[in-house]
């Protein structure tokens, strides 16, 4: 990740707007939108886009509500205004929801877990819960093909080696048939959200369980790479054949949440043994790269890896500036798919902080708000689901890396997408793509610009196009031929 701050005393402004992205030679039937007086600096050098080398597809997109649900359903003022910016515009295919525990089942409801008492469970007792499935509805109104992917945080308490939904500990195989109970204690969710008109379509049985958490005061639960296998042998097994008793549709079964990328490939082969395991995501809050999401993705093989869980801005003190916190998170989604990644489900649609970790800002009692992240989430994932990530490679770039930049493509375009930490342009970067191109329209996202269309062109007819980035830019380049 490049964030340099330089500054050039060469710069000069304009007496008049210069143009961002511009041909060489003079172009037919050209426009100019919405052009800012930028820095004449001329960087160079060149990005060689691989468009006739498709990798991984992309095909999950999406976020969810873990603990502010709340502040998107009855806090805020323009609850259907918001649910049509995440749901309706934005290019998302999967809602992430927590199963909770607490309070769910903190007593066995009997000693058969294949007999089911539902007068002991309470999904009703916790507003999270509640709330998740009023999102959801309202979601899948406004995208009837979103999908829904479940995790779980923690056992029920009394299935805990620490009797608590909190502070780490792990499932007490000690207890009489704790497997299945566990499993039971899925299968009450699954079923009540059946009952709620909501199908669980992916499930993960564990958050985090590599992170020592022992001192958290959320739920959550250790379980070492054994552990896991025993669950997903057992509980998982328990759960599929219930289900399919009953008719209700199987879960796609993913992997445990890692909360760090380095940890997922340990977990891999003991979770293949287990034979219900479907797909390998992870959680990335420090040390992201592609190459730890590269080692990642390769020891999940065909299965594929999916990033499900980060904070933009995270590590960059309480109150990072907008900007800054959503460069990040495009910095995130270059880490993830240069490495390999199939898919992206981002923390939180919402977030009563205004700076990151959510899409928009949610405060109570006023209406959201789309922020620098929504703008730059709506940016990168216009096109993103079914699209194959191809290589870029890098030439001469001043102040610029092979980290800054990833590039999808379909049979007939391709999206090249830029973030520019330095405070100076990088102008005139020539892109080459392998064959020539029919249009080309460019959007920023930048200080003074949300997913801004800044330069269209029809009728290009040739192999390169010359782009300016502006300095503290997201700037996707978006090409047909």
């Amino acid at each position: 990740m490049r964030k340099n701050q330089i500054l050039s005393a060469m710069a000069m402004t304009l007496a008049c707007a210069v143009l961002s992205c511009r041909k060489n030679a003079a172009p037919p039937a050209q426009q100019r939108v919405n052009q800012p007086v930028i820095n004449s600096i001329q960087s160079g050098g060149s990005i060689t886009v691989g468009i006739g080398s498709p990798l991984q597809k992309i095909d999950l997109i999406g976020a969810g509500c873990y603990f502010y649900s709340g502040h998107l359903v009855n806090g805020i003022t323009n609850f259907t205004d918001a649910s049509n910016w995440l749901w309706h515009d934005l290019n998302v295919n999967v809602f992430k929801i927590v199963l909770r525990a607490d309070g769910v089942e903190d007593v066995n409801d009997n000693a058969d877990p294949n007999n089911t008492d539902f007068s002991k469970f309470n999904f009703t007792g916790n507003s999270n819960l509640v709330d998740q499935v009023t999102a959801l509805k309202k979601a899948q109104l406004i995208n009837p093909g979103i999908k829904v992917w479940a995790i779980v945080l923690s056992p029920p308490k009394y299935l805990k080696t620490n009797n608590s939904v909190n502070n780490g500990g792990t499932l007490n195989a000690g207890i009489t048939n704790a497997y299945s109970e566990f499993g039971e204690f899925l299968y009450a969710h699954i079923k009540n959200l059946k009952d709620n008109g909501i199908t669980v379509n992916y499930l993960s049985l564990m958050n985090e369980p590599d992170y020592p958490s022992s001192a958290v005061p959320y739920e959550s639960a250790e379980f070492t790479t054994a552990q896991a296998q025993s669950a997903y042998t057992n509980t998982a097994g328990w759960l599929k054949t219930k289900l399919q008793s009953l008719s209700i549709p199987v879960p796609v079964f993913a992997s445990p949440d890692c909360i760090d990328v380095t940890h997922t490939g340990s977990y891999v082969s003991a979770l293949n043994a287990s034979g219900n395991v479907s797909l390998f995501t992870t959680h990335q809050y420090s040390g992201s790269s592609a190459a730890n999401f590269a080692t990642a993705s390769s020891a999940a093989g065909a299965n594929g890896l999916y990033m499900t869980e980060w904070h933009a801005g995270f590590g960059m003190g309480t109150t990072p500036d907008e900007l800054t916190a959503a460069l990040d998170l495009v910095n995130k989604f270059h880490d993830a798919f240069r490495g390999g990644s199939k898919g992206w489900l981002y923390f939180e649609w919402g977030n009563p902080e205004t700076n990151f970790g959510g899409l928009l800002y949610t405060p109570w009692g006023a209406p959201a708000v789309r922020k620098k992240n929504y703008y730059v989430f709506q940016q990168y994932t216009a096109n993103l689901l079914n699209e194959n990530y191809i290589p870029t490679t890098l030439n001469g770039i001043t102040n610029f890396g092979a980290d800054n930049v990833s590039a999808f493509t379909t049979s007939n375009k391709a999206d090249i997408n830029v973030v520019n930490w330095n405070t100076d342009a990088q102008n005139r970067v020539r892109l080459y793509f392998g064959g020539n191109i029919s249009t080309i329209r460019i959007y920023r996202t930048s200080a003074t610009e949300n997913n801004q269309l800044v330069w269209s062109q029809d009728n290009v007819n040739q192999n390169y196009y010359d782009v300016d980035y502006a300095g503290k830019s997201f700037t996707t380049v978006r090409v047909t031929w």
